[in-house]
């Protein structure tokens, strides 16, 4: 009964955390056309946008490593496999976001990164190599179709399709609800309505944000995040 109500709990809180900064980027987005000050150095590089987006990505990692501890041993290789993958990955974003530290403590850019990235930071996101933006082919385009596919398809084919319910299952993939894919959908929509490339800081808010809110409340609710179940 404690561990119902202790993350019962931390599930509320998280989740009202994640509309408030869902409902501070809409008043961000339009106060690119009343308040630009207010926009600009909301969506700055290294602003509260961008540090918002690197916490939430660490939370995911932190969230994920804890529920793989907690429950490794009753769950089979695949379900193993993707959570690591998800902690890596989440941390791997955190790192990116914040360049792996460099503004923070100050640490000069190797050749390399000097010449291969376009705004010479030490991260692999905005690298240029051989005329191929990185950003662009990868963390664009390939995300855009993975994640494309994830938020507006999957929720119809885990309801249709017994294969890749069965396939869901067995890695322990959260599907999202409807109002994740609408309010992703929305944001995309108000996003693309500002003539301004730092708008996209909002964007990649937006994005965790959402994700965050799917793991902690999938359509398929056995594989809640935070629940008595996945806590051991």
């Amino acid at each position: 009964m404690f561990d119902f109500l202790k993350y019962n709990t931390m599930e509320k809180i998280i989740k009202t955390v994640l509309y408030v900064i869902l409902g501070a980027v809409v008043v961000t987005a339009t106060a690119y056309f009343y308040a630009s000050d207010i926009y600009h150095y909301a969506v700055a590089e290294d602003g509260v946008f961008e540090t918002i987006t690197a916490l939430l990505l660490l939370s995911i990692s932190v969230l994920f490593f804890m529920r793989l501890v907690k429950t490794r041993k009753n769950r089979n290789k695949y379900w193993m496999i993707l959570n690591v993958l998800i902690v890596v990955g989440a941390f791997f974003g955190f790192g990116e976001e914040i360049s792996w530290g460099q503004r923070i403590f100050s640490i000069d850019s190797g050749d390399f990164f000097t010449q291969n990235n376009l705004q010479n930071e030490t991260n692999l996101h905005n690298l240029e190599i051989g005329g191929v933006n990185i950003n662009k082919l990868i963390f664009s385009q390939g995300l855009v179709l993975v994640f494309g596919f994830y938020f507006v398809f999957a929720q119809v084919c885990h309801k249709r399709f017994s294969f890749f319910r069965n396939l869901v299952d067995l890695f322990g993939v959260q599907i999202p609800r409807l109002q994740h894919s609408l309010i992703i959908l929305a944001g995309t929509g108000l996003v693309l309505a500002i003539p301004e490339t730092r708008i996209w800081e909002l964007w990649e808010a937006i994005f965790v944000a959402v994700l965050l809110l799917v793991f902690i409340d999938p359509l398929n609710e056995k594989e809640r995040l935070l629940s008595v179940g996945n806590a051991g």
